[in-house]
């Protein structure tokens, strides 16, 4: 059997669907089918079985066992010697959701290509799970994900910490809290709001595979209540959007706030942020890469760019709600959440 084959039967083992896995290879269904037949041809083993549904017979669980062996071996052999090459060139395969694209991957960027020039980079955007998902599968190198589901081949490098804040216009604010809004606003610049402090908000949700969404569903529950739900996306800036022309209050990441002319933080002026309570609004974002895999120089070279750019400092309290306490810079200077 050879790499392209091995290609082949591992991506038809993945997709169990003809179909899907020869679209994935770029080769006709035809084509897949064929080598399929002569690999089980060639080890004199039923390598699927087709009906009722294509599922791997036991030769096959084997044979995808080995077969996943065989194609990570090829990947640190070509990564090993592209190590020894003088110019070190290679290719990285880079995961992370379109907010921190924006904010943190220009700086990232700069640092790593001036270190590395010949190192080719795939930059994929996506969200957590989709991408703990692809890790695993091989298809990328390393991603910077939030509140990353543990796995025992997973190392998780610490990097920085955000706090969700809401998001609401003047005059909703004072549409729901006629008579008391200058009180919620004191108390969220004093000890920040909890979700039973905006029951009467109607509110802008993300969609139910966002982090930020699965968050505020455990606090709403925590209180016994439920939102009053007018809208749900699953594009943060459309949230943001719909929050600034007053259709109602939205729970978002502080990096939506960030202008990338100014290089600031910014919102509206007719717009409050309210500080939540931290007790729920944490986020923590990492850096995962896997540990049963050897990483190749370059990659090695990333993790240090992104750690240059982003890293955590312990004890330390921002209130990213106060513009000049976000730490949020260009270029090769610190990217820093708290």
């Amino acid at each position: 059997m050879n790499l392209k084959t091995c290609q082949y039967f591992v991506a038809l083992a993945e997709e169990m669907n003809f179909t899907k896995a020869s679209e994935s290879l770029h080769i006709t269904q035809q084509s897949l089918s064929g080598s399929i037949k002569r690999l089980e041809e060639e080890y004199g083993v039923e390598l699927f079985q087709r009906k009722p549904y294509l599922k791997l017979t036991p030769a096959g669980e084997t044979m995808l066992f080995y077969s996943k062996q065989m194609l990570r071996n090829e990947s640190q052999m070509m990564a090993s010697l592209a190590d020894l090459s003088a110019e070190c060139s290679g290719h990285l395969v880079l995961g992370m959701s379109r907010q921190r694209i924006q904010v943190f991957f220009p700086g990232i960027w700069e640092r790593y290509h001036n270190a590395y020039p010949n190192v080719s980079l795939d930059l994929r955007q996506s969200y957590t799970l989709k991408m703990a998902d692809s890790l695993q599968a091989g298809k990328l190198d390393l991603f910077i994900g939030v509140d990353v589901p543990t796995a025992s081949n997973l190392n998780m490098i610490p990097l920085a910490s955000e706090y969700l804040f809401c998001l609401i216009h003047d005059n909703i604010l004072k549409e729901c809290c006629p008579n008391h809004w200058q009180e919620l606003l004191n108390k969220s610049a004093i000890e920040g709001l909890d979700v039973s402090d905006l029951k009467d908000f109607p509110i802008l949700l993300l969609a139910s595979d966002n982090r930020i969404r699965s968050l505020l569903e455990r606090a709403y529950d925590r209180c016994g209540i439920m939102p009053k739900t007018i809208l749900e996306a699953s594009d943060q800036n459309i949230i943001y959007q719909l929050a600034c022309s007053a259709q109602g209050a939205a729970f978002l990441s502080p990096m939506i706030l960030f202008d990338h002319k100014k290089g600031a933080i910014t919102w509206p002026e007719n717009c409050h942020c309210l500080r939540m309570n931290h007790s729920f609004s944490k986020i923590d974002i990492s850096l995962v890469y896997r540990n049963d895999l050897i990483l190749p120089h370059y990659a090695e070279g990333m993790k240090k760019a992104i750690t240059g750019i982003l890293f955590l400092r312990d004890g330390d309290e921002v209130d990213f709600l106060n513009k000049s306490c976000l730490k949020i810079f260009s270029g090769s200077t610190l990217y820093y959440f708290s």
